[in-house]
């Protein structure tokens, strides 16, 4: 039985602070990492406005190899969260060092393919000369973050799945500060360094990699808050059956991301069809949105983890009661962004461009997405309680069906009813309700085992059995 939790304190038994010890690291790290982004794209369009577009070549297969990279990993955390929560520490131990053997190993081509054929991989992306070369040029000396993306992601996988974020987040601000840093000194040619332009910021880019990389290999050396130790003898005898779960579980987490981010290629292709103009406003609500996104999706995060454990531990009933904490707490800040979205669009518009005619045309779009970000955080939050059940099939099953669904809708949209981007933003407001009707029934459906357990063996539902108890409690005294 699960154990009974105290919801009167905010201590460490107590669900609110555990979700939130996990969750807030996570936030932490995610928002840097925006900023950082943020910081970057700026300074390269001071510099050179090309630039930006290189950048956005190159980031289409560096993001698909991270896609890739990242589904290992979150295979192994949900496998880790489950042996934790199963008390099988030799199991979560062997995980972790299977995954560090198999990231590596996977890393490394990936990293030789970035590095020798970028020009080739930019010539099949269909770019100009002068942006084929920059696009080159970048992501040569970018290749090398995926290198350390191996023993990183490896590292993130573990302390995710046993539940301590706390060293991934600094991690994360090490990487942002470091990053922000070698940007100014190499890209302008700052301190005596050359001017650099866009492979300073690849450089920068790899340097802070190298030394996020090497302090979460020193935190998780030293730290003596985990319940067990990946051994290097571990490591270097690595087990295919093993792995084998670790891609079964992890590879549907990846392809889902690569469906979307194809997705969304398709359809800025189409908004370029419109022009110039209609493409930035889509961009500029992409990022508005994207902020709030981090925050549920720290949320979630911690969700997977947590229900993982419990899942892992027997306690279906707790793992539900997890996941509807937290859609709570997620629907609380999208009722905060929502109004901030609906009260002050243009002075939120304002902080990402001094466009006047940008700003007016997002507002009226801005509006819709006060509307879409509730059924998206109902897919962000449930969905990643429903991996923590570890069915990651079921979520690559509705992001197909939403990728599909999305680009064809926007296209009749956009060229046969003329719609424009209201079309677009219209057909993704009712994709995630679509979409988070299905996830929260298959959800209900993983989670009905246990009330039908409870009705066949004849157990009354838990207030019952309370009211019970304290009536017999009158009687005794």
């Amino acid at each position: 039985m699960a154990k009974k939790l105290d919801h009167k304190g905010f201590n460490k038994d107590n669900l609110h602070y555990k979700l939130f010890a996990i969750a807030t690291p996570i936030i932490v790290q995610n928002l840097v990492h925006y900023i950082q982004l943020q910081v970057d794209m700026a300074m390269l369009g001071h510099s050179n406005t090309q630039y930006l577009s290189a950048i956005g070549n190159v980031l289409f297969p560096y993001n698909i190899i991270i896609s890739f990279l990242t589904a290992l990993s979150a295979g192994a955390t949900v496998l880790i969260s489950h042996s934790i929560g199963g008390k099988s520490l030799n199991s979560a131990q062997r995980y972790s060092e299977v995954s560090f053997f198999f990231n590596l190993l996977v890393a490394l081509p990936f990293f030789l393919i970035l590095l020798f054929l970028s020009h080739t991989l930019m010539t099949w992306m269909g770019t100009s000369e002068q942006i084929n070369l920059y696009a080159t040029q970048y992501m040569k000396y970018l290749s090398f973050s995926v290198l350390f993306l191996g023993i990183e992601l490896s590292i993130v996988a573990i302390l995710q799945g046993v539940g301590k974020t706390r060293a991934i987040m600094i991690a994360a601000i090490i990487q942002t500060v470091t990053n922000i840093f070698f940007d100014w000194v190499l890209i302008y040619g700052h301190w005596g360094f050359p001017k650099l332009g866009i492979r300073g910021a690849a450089i920068a880019t790899s340097i802070a990699s190298l030394l996020g990389m090497i302090y979460l290999i020193v935190a998780y050396i030293t730290t003596k808050r985990l319940p067990f130790k990946t051994k290097f003898k571990g490591i270097l005898n690595p087990r295919w059956k093993i792995q084998k779960r670790n891609v079964i579980v992890g590879l549907p987490y990846g392809l889902e991301a690569i469906l979307w981010s194809f997705g969304q290629i398709v359809i800025i292709r189409m908004v370029n069809e419109i022009d110039d103009y209609a493409a930035g406003i889509y961009v500029l609500i992409s990022r508005i949105q994207a902020a709030t996104f981090f925050f549920y999706l720290g949320i979630a995060k911690a969700t997977m983890v947590l229900v993982g454990q419990e899942i892992g531990a027997g306690n279906r009933q707790q793992a539900s009661h997890i996941s509807y904490l937290s859609l709570r707490y997620a629907f609380a800040l999208c009722m905060v962004a929502s109004a901030l979205f609906l009260v002050f669009p243009e002075q939120i518009l304002s902080v990402f461009t001094s466009e006047e005619g940008l700003i007016k045309g997002a507002v009226p779009l801005l509006t819709i997405v006060s509307i879409t970000i509730f059924p998206v955080t109902v897919n962000v939050v449930i969905g990643n309680a429903i991996r923590g059940f570890k069915d990651t099939k079921w979520m690559f099953f509705t992001q197909s069906f939403g990728t599909i669904f999305t680009i064809t809708i926007s296209a009749i949209l956009l060229f046969i009813f003329n719609l424009n981007l209201i079309g677009v933003f219209i057909t993704v407001l009712f994709d995630e309700f679509i979409r988070a009707f299905m996830n929260y029934m298959h959800f209900r459906g993983l989670i009905r085992p246990l009330h039908n357990k409870k009705i066949n063996s004849g157990i009354r539902p838990e207030p019952n059995i309370r009211i019970i108890s304290d009536a017999m409690q009158k009687i005794k005294s």
